[in-house]
């Protein structure tokens, strides 16, 4: 009898083009009718599979995520994020001597992939409601949030997936 564990392989991470090929597939194929929330914006997990994962996102006006990455060092997530109504604006951040934010405005049907290392931020600035599909992969279990000042990005907190939103 072996006394040695067997170690789960971690899953496969989906490339840049599989991921963007995914969320387009996804958005255009939706059958679940997304909820408009006052309080925050609305999310809700619609499919799960051994390399991804893929969350439909209602936003309202002015609604938004705070900068975060996606799942920081255990098991950090690549990910694809597709408009599927309305419109917003990510902010990535740029790095340098005066670290900054790149803004890039999306419409419905634009799609923007980042790596499992982006640090970013979605918002609807516009004056109508938004729906995006974003897929994960690997599943996505947590985002790190930061702060952003003139020294550069400071980690704020962790919030854990299906728990913290």
């Amino acid at each position: 009898m072996s006394t040695h564990a067997v170690i789960p392989a971690a899953p496969a991470r989906l490339d840049e083009h599989r991921l963007e090929a995914l969320a387009g597939f996804y958005a255009a194929n939706l059958t679940l009718r997304p909820r408009f929330t006052k309080g925050s914006r609305w999310a809700r997990r619609v499919l799960a599979g051994p390399d991804h994962e893929a969350w439909l996102l209602a936003w309202l006006p002015g609604q938004g995520t705070e900068l975060h990455d996606h799942g920081g060092v255990a098991r950090p997530a690549a990910a694809a994020v597709a408009v599927v109504s309305g419109s917003l604006t990510e902010f990535t951040v740029a790095p340098g001597d005066f670290p900054g934010l790149r803004r890039k405005p999306l419409a419905a049907g634009d799609v923007s992939v980042v790596d499992d290392r982006t640090v970013h931020a979605m918002r609807n600035d516009s004056t109508a409601p938004a729906v995006s599909l974003h897929v994960y992969s690997p599943g996505l279990e947590a985002m790190r949030t930061y702060l952003l000042d003139e020294t550069g990005l400071a980690p704020s907190r962790i919030k854990r997936a299906g728990e913290d939103w």
